[in-house]
């Protein structure tokens, strides 16, 4: 059997969550994996996206027809994922 809980911050994860889960499990072997949601995005990432965002939105057509939304969004994508090799 699988049960997964999801929570927004480590800070969620209470002595009381697992007195639960103790108790819910008593003496059966079980596992325990940590997996950090990468999807979610830390403050500094969507403010270099709003600011990425508003230099596209700037009046300057001679910028804004060298780039289209997609080449921004990929420029973004390898950005972060550079930043979440940069972590591991």
């Amino acid at each position: 059997m699988n049960t997964t809980f999801h929570f927004t911050s480590a800070q969620e994860l209470t002595p009381a969550i697992l007195d639960i889960i103790r108790q819910a499990y008593q003496e059966k072997p079980i596992n325990i994996y940590i997996e950090e949601d990468e999807s979610a995005m830390s403050d500094w990432e969507m403010q270099e996206l709003r600011r990425r965002e508003q230099i596209f939105l700037e009046p300057d057509d001679d910028f804004r027809s060298a780039i289209t939304g997609d080449e921004l969004i990929a420029g973004i994508c390898e950005d972060l994922d550079t930043f979440f090799a940069s972590k591991k």
